[in-house]
């Protein structure tokens, strides 16, 4: 059977009436459970089986040859379609460059496909900067998953060189130097204890699947949070207008 997921929407232990539970036998909860398209399904399952995988109502299981495992905990992230600064190769930060005809159709076109996936995301959550937030915006539209801003996804601060070519070589060097604020903006440092706890806050919300929609800058810190980099590394990473990223915790 295909591996699929499903959110649990209700647990129910089954009754027995008068008659007592024959000796031996589990007892059995029916389980309510409802894919990402909307169909709806009872399965009957192992009340002590759902308490030793820690299922409950809301949780987000996996069914596969009619076993229940629970999902895997993701989070994804988009970077906002393209801008005018990105087509003129200048840096953004906190400046708000408006989004282009083509971003504006990236944007439309991603939530297309996420429609089209099946996949199950519960809310959105974007960066108040307008390039971002028009993205979200696009993307719920298209899909009917709500949206809220979240304004600690905004982009870092990049002070003077906001602007600037974003291929300028003391840009470059800049940005190796975790703790520099820019002449009045915002350093890496600063920068990934707001992004940090703000996903350690999503981790421990179990239950519930967000894409992140925010910016070039916040993506190299998430991808941080997941995976060992060296400075390097960070300091050269990047994902592309409207690229759609997928990470575990």
């Amino acid at each position: 059977m295909e591996e699929k997921n499903y959110r649990v929407l209700r647990i129910e232990e089954q009754l027995y009436g008068c008659e007592e539970l024959p000796e031996g036998q589990p007892v059995l909860c029916d389980v309510l459970l409802e894919a990402a398209d909307g169909t709806q399904r009872v399965l009957p399952y192992p009340d002590a089986e759902l308490t030793r995988l820690d299922i409950n109502e809301g949780s987000t299981v996996t069914l596969q040859d009619h076993r229940l495992t629970k999902a895997a905990h993701k989070v994804y992230f988009t970077r906002h379609g393209e801008t005018v600064w990105n087509v003129e190769n200048k840096i953004c930060g906190m400046t708000d460059s408006p989004l282009t005809e083509k971003g504006r159709a990236q944007a439309r076109e991603l939530g297309e496909k996420l429609r089209a996936s099946g996949l199950r995301i519960d809310e959105i959550l974007y960066s108040p900067l307008s390039r971002a937030a028009d993205t979200a915006r696009a993307i719920a539209e298209a899909t009917g998953i709500p949206a809220r801003c979240e304004p600690r996804l905004r982009e870092q601060c990049f002070g003077r060189y906001e602007g600037t070519p974003r291929n300028g070589e003391e840009f470059r060097i800049s940005k190796t130097h975790f703790a520099d604020r820019y002449s009045g903006g915002e350093s890496m440092m600063q920068l990934a204890q707001r992004i940090y706890n703000l996903l350690d806050e999503l981790r421990a919300d179990t239950d519930k699947t967000f894409l992140l929609v925010a910016h070039n800058g916040i993506a190299r810190v998430v991808q941080s949070y997941f995976y060992d980099m060296t400075n390097e590394e960070y300091a050269a990473a990047g994902i592309k207008n409207c690229e759609f990223v997928e990470f575990t915790f």
